[in-house]
Parts: C-alpha cells; sequence; structure tokens
C-alpha cells in the first residue's frame, strides 16, 4: 500500500471576473501573484487572444498587475504594470507583507531577474529588485523555508536542467549553487518547502523532459526531497496513485505544503496523453528522413488534430493529491474540474489558497480563479 489517510477537504469558492478587460477576460496561464496584507495580486502571464500558434497566431504577453480585496472578493482593479510583459516565472511567499516574482520569459528572452513584492501605504504595489539569479530560468519551481529561497529546474539558458539554486533573502547578496537533483532535467515541475526533524527538507515533483539527442521523452515520477542541512538529495517516492496502480503527471501543476507535513498536488496535464503528444513532437523533430519543410508540414498536421480537441479529450488532472512528507504516501482529497488545468498560478497564506486562471487545454484560457480553504474534519 501507498495509500494514506486523512480528513483533509477544500471547500472552494469562484472569484468573480468582474474588472477584467480587453484580452485579459479570455485569462492568462503562468502569471506571477501574491497574497499581501488581505490583497491578491495577479501581474503578467499569457496567452492566445485571436488564433492559436499553428493558426498563424501569437502568444501575448502581458505586464499587468491586476488586484482583488480579499475581504471582500467583488472586482479585480488595475493596479500598475510589471517592468517588462513576462510569465512563467516563480511566485514565492516570505511573508504576509512580501512575496518574490522571480524569473520567467517574455517570449522574446528569458529572464534571470526578480522582485520583492510589498504594498505601498497608498495601496499601490512596490516592486524592489532581487539579486540576480546566476541564469536565465523559466518554466521552473521555487519555495521557500523561513528566508531561504530556492529554486530549480525549468529552463536554464534556454535549456532544460536539473540546475538548483538557493539564496537567504535577508542576508545574502549572491545566489548560491546547490548540487542538482538526480534523474532527467525537469521543465514545469513543483516544489514545496517542510521543516521536520530539526531539518529543512525541500520536495521535487513533477515535471517534464522533451527529450534530446540520446533521450526521448519522458515524465518525471519520481518524487526527490533535498536536505537543506546535509546537502543532499534522494528519492522518497513515486507519483503512483493508490487507487488506480498507475503513474501521474505533475507537470505544469501546482503544489503547496500543508501542517508542516503534507504537501497538497493540483491540476497538470494528463500523463499519457501530454507524453504521446511531446513523443509525437520528438519523432517528427528527430527523424533524419524528413527535410525541415515535411517536418514543419508534420508539425502542422500533427498541432492542427492534437490542438483542436474538446477540453475533455486532454484529461487534465481533476485531482487534487496529498503527499504525506512522514509516509511518503498518497491521497486523492478531492476530484473536480476547478482544478482540471494547467499553468495555473497557487498563491497560499496559511489554509486559504488561491488558484489563478491558467489553461483548461493547450491553447485556451479561463479567467476563473477559485478560492480554497483547506479544513481539517473532526472523525
Amino acid at each position: 500500500m501507498n495509500k494514506t489517510t486523512t480528513n483533509l477537504t477544500i471547500i472552494w469558492h469562484k472569484v468573480p471576473t468582474e474588472g477584467l478587460t480587453g484580452n485579459l477576460q479570455k485569462g492568462v496561464s503562468a502569471s506571477y501573484a501574491a497574497i499581501i496584507q488581505d490583497k491578491l495580486l495577479v501581474a503578467g502571464g499569457c496567452n492566445f487572444p485571436d488564433k492559436l500558434g499553428f493558426e498563424g497566431g501569437t502568444k501575448v504577453y502581458y505586464d499587468d498587475i491586476l488586484m482583488m480585496d480579499t475581504t471582500t472578493l467583488d472586482k479585480w482593479t488595475w493596479v500598475g504594470k510589471l517592468p517588462k510583459p513576462a510569465a512563467y516565472g516563480v511566485s514565492i511567499r516570505l511573508s504576509s507583507n512580501e512575496t518574490l516574482w522571480i524569473g520567467g520569459n517574455t517570449g522574446k528572452e528569458s529572464l534571470n531577474n526578480g522582485y520583492s513584492v510589498s504594498l505601498q501605504k497608498s495601496g499601490e504595489p512596490k516592486l524592489d529588485s532581487l539579486p540576480v539569479l546566476p541564469t536565465t530560468m523559466d518554466n521552473f519551481a521555487g519555495c521557500a523555508i523561513k528566508n531561504s529561497v530556492f529554486v530549480g529546474g525549468g529552463n536554464v539558458n534556454d535549456k532544460p536542467s536539473n540546475d538548483f539554486y538557493s539564496i537567504d533573502i535577508k542576508n545574502d547578496s549572491t545566489w548560491k549553487k546547490l548540487p542538482p537533483f538526480p534523474g532527467i532535467p525537469r521543465v514545469q515541475p513543483v516544489m514545496a518547502g517542510i521543516k521536520n526533524d530539526e531539518k529543512n527538507y525541500v520536495y521535487l515533483l513533477g515535471g517534464f523532459f522533451g527529450g534530446d539527442e540520446i533521450h526521448s521523452p519522458e515524465m518525471a515520477k519520481d518524487v526527490f526531497r533535498y536536505c537543506v542541512e546535509d546537502r543532499t538529495w534522494e528519492k522518497v517516492g513515486e507519483q503512483i496513485d493508490p487507487d488506480t496502480q498507475k503513474p501521474f503527471s505533475l507537470a505544469g501543476a501546482v503544489a503547496m505544503p500543508i501542517q508542516n507535513r503534507y504537501i497538497l498536488c493540483m491540476g497538470g496535464v494528463n500523463y499519457d496523453i501530454f507524453l504521446n503528444a511531446i513523443t509525437t513532437q520528438y519523432n517528427i523533430h528527430f527523424n533524419r528522413l524528413l527535410t525541415d519543410e515535411e517536418k514543419e508540414q508534420k508539425n502542422n498536421a500533427f498541432s492542427e488534430t492534437y490542438m483542436t480537441q474538446p477540453i475533455a479529450y486532454y484529461k487534465f488532472n481533476p485531482e487534487c493529491r496529498i503527499f504525506d512528507t512522514k509516509t511518503h504516501r498518497w491521497q486523492t482529497i478531492d476530484v473536480t474540474p476547478n482544478a482540471a488545468r494547467a499553468g495555473a498560478t497557487l498563491v497560499f497564506e496559511n489554509d486559504t489558497f488561491y488558484l489563478v486562471q491558467g489553461e483548461l487545454k493547450p491553447g485556451v484560457r479561463t479567467p476563473i480563479t477559485w478560492k480554497g480553504e483547506i479544513r481539517l474534519n473532526a472523525n
């Protein structure tokens, strides 16, 4: 048995979309977000406002910063701009007054900068520059344990990576390179920090590797943890559903720690469907018998079929699963279409979280944000 049992449940509340204007009404994926002093901030992100890529459309990146009062949850208001349009970075909460927005991509270049986000007395967001990353990073994961911030995986200098970095945000002026995580590089993984047995651990789950000249595409399913004090990685589990005994994906998913013991993982792409899609594209790209023109034709034909299916076809994960860091076992605590999205952004404060927008299927976003309250039911 690799199953755990808890009495955790999630109470869901839909956040209004009033106040979203223009192309933001279509929703974005891979935005930055924060909860600061009862205000929910959402910044940047990207979408296809007109046509999809294979139809000749362009992915548009945004610099808008929007705010919602979490005490009223009535409407979004525009409160500022990012230094440049961006998406695919990480949002890491340090305290009720400060969140970090790090890395990302503008559509033209990957980023190595980051910001400490706070609110001024006027209510406007204030972005203070952080020490730059040693490399550019996008589609990566990050977390914090008190003032120690950790980032890893994703595209590093535009290539899928196993790199892992940290910084003491209050005392350090530069990032430190830590031992890389084992196994395949991971694009779009998730990360969570847990402190137990007087040691600090960073857990790495999910992600995918699109393959290279030597290795075929692969979905990451090993659960790794890094011991901060020992500077070592170890495998502590696998992403295997305890009911079906089949592997599940956490690529494009979100994660958060609960009660300093559990890691709640929500959403992400379907393991089999996504792996089949990236393998098809990989086989076209590395087929030496095809000319560049033939590769383009085959890719377009694949995209025309793959990108135009109904939402249900893609089977984005509706499961909300928890990983018990003490027993290394999984439990599904909810199954809901609210969670069935990829590229959403998760921000949390204690046992309340906001699951911000994201994709319902490749190329199609949702403007809906969900508020979740995690409850421990009495026996």
